[in-house]
């Protein structure tokens, strides 16, 4: 019954902070969503791995409670990979985009004061960042 608590608890602050949820310091934005999403996994994941573990005669995990638990599990698990797997794909997408940045010249001559100026995308430091903590 404390796990099952433990699974609404969960629910509950995915709900609360799926929209802004909290980002380790530092942490650049898709790496700290996915790292605060596999956090709450971790959370729940751990006690259903003892409890598979602790049940070898098959008797613990098959009552009518524990199936309504493994069911909210299962919910509650689906909804956490996805949220990863949502904010992964808008990164690599993001990466598609950054390509354009690469292809273009790094350092340009302005036309009016001849002076040379860097030309180079702020997003693709991001990315590196992401990839890096990825």
């Amino acid at each position: 019954q404390n796990y099952g608590l433990e699974l609404e608890q969960v629910q509950q602050l995915y709900e609360k902070q799926k929209h802004d949820p909290p980002i380790p310091r530092n942490s650049p934005p898709v790496a700290g969503n996915i790292a605060w999403s596999r956090h709450l996994l971790k959370r729940i994941e751990e006690p259903m791995k003892q409890f598979e573990a602790d049940d070898a005669t098959g008797t613990l995990l098959s009552t009518k409670d524990a199936r309504r638990i493994i069911k909210m599990y299962n919910k509650v698990a689906r909804t956490l990979v996805a949220f990863e797997f949502l904010w992964y794909k808008a990164w690599v997408q993001s990466i598609d985009q950054a390509k354009t940045g690469l292809q273009a010249t790094l350092v340009i001559r302005h036309p009016d004061d001849d002076k040379l100026y860097v030309n180079f995308d702020q997003d693709i430091l991001q990315l590196i960042r992401e990839a890096k903590c990825l």
